[in-house]
């Protein structure tokens, strides 16, 4: 299995964790404070193996942070879920994000 279809099952696990339609879950910005240390905060947090996160930029027309991570692009955002009023900090490769939220890096 390639990579990106592991991060795009990671991914959907986390969030099916909660057994809610994705249609009550509303991506948002990246938690407040630097880019790189948000990023590196969550990307780390959710990719263990992740050394060096680099390259780290917040996008000014959604809020979210671009990063790169040991050569892997990575968004990171939040996942707002309506049904339960919880919001969690997430980080998805690229191609993940883009499956799942149809955010593009």
């Amino acid at each position: 299995m390639r990579p990106a279809a592991l991060t795009i099952i990671a991914a959907s696990m986390l969030l099916a964790a909660e057994s809610v339609p994705a249609a009550n879950q509303v991506v948002g910005a990246a938690p407040k404070g630097d880019a790189t240390a948000v990023a590196v905060r969550i990307i780390k947090r959710q990719f263990p193996r992740c050394q060096r996160v680099s390259a780290a930029a917040r996008n000014p027309n959604d809020g979210s942070i671009r990063a790169k991570c040991d050569g892997t692009d990575y968004v990171v955002l939040t996942v707002f879920n309506a049904s339960i009023a919880k919001t969690r900090e997430v980080a998805l490769e690229c191609s993940a994000a883009k499956s799942l939220f149809n955010v593009s890096c």
